[in-house]
């Protein structure tokens, strides 16, 4: 599962933009593709998934445009789509993990935009897309 948290306005829109992208690519029959408008939709789409790939914008020290891949442990508390009444990223897959969604099996692949007003950039999709394909290409290798 590869899931696009955001919104449709200004950076925010990096992890609809990706998924977008990537339902032109082909991708393996058991990879579903989601836009989250809240991350804490994200929670039930884990409780469903094996593994998940969640693609998202980021504040974070920079330079703008850096790619980061974070695991469920190393999630900032302080995301750029935190979502209503203060429930984040990280909130939501704390959530899915109480419940029983396992760890590791969580990729957040995110684009550093460091300051909520960036100027979109039309480069971070491709980029950004091109960085969730290799991620998603080491762990399809691991399936037996």
């Amino acid at each position: 599962m590869i899931a696009g948290v955001g919104s449709s306005h200004g950076a925010d829109r990096l992890g609809w933009e990706v998924v977008d992208a990537l339902q032109q690519r082909p991708l393996p029959p058991e990879v579903g593709l989601y836009h989250c408008s809240l991350p804490v939709e994200l929670s039930s789409l884990l409780l469903l998934s094996k593994y998940a790939i969640v693609v998202d914008a980021m504040l974070g020290h920079g330079p703008v445009g850096k790619i980061h891949v974070l695991g469920a442990d190393n999630l900032p508390q302080a995301r750029f789509s935190s979502g209503a009444h203060g429930v984040g990223l990280s909130d939501a897959v704390g959530l899915a993990i109480a419940l029983g969604f396992e760890p590791r099996n969580l990729s957040v692949v995110a684009l550093d935009v460091v300051q909520p007003d960036a100027v979109w950039d039309p480069e971070w999709v491709a980029v950004l897309t091109q960085a969730v394909l290799a991620r998603l290409t080491e762990e399809l290798e691991k399936i037996p």
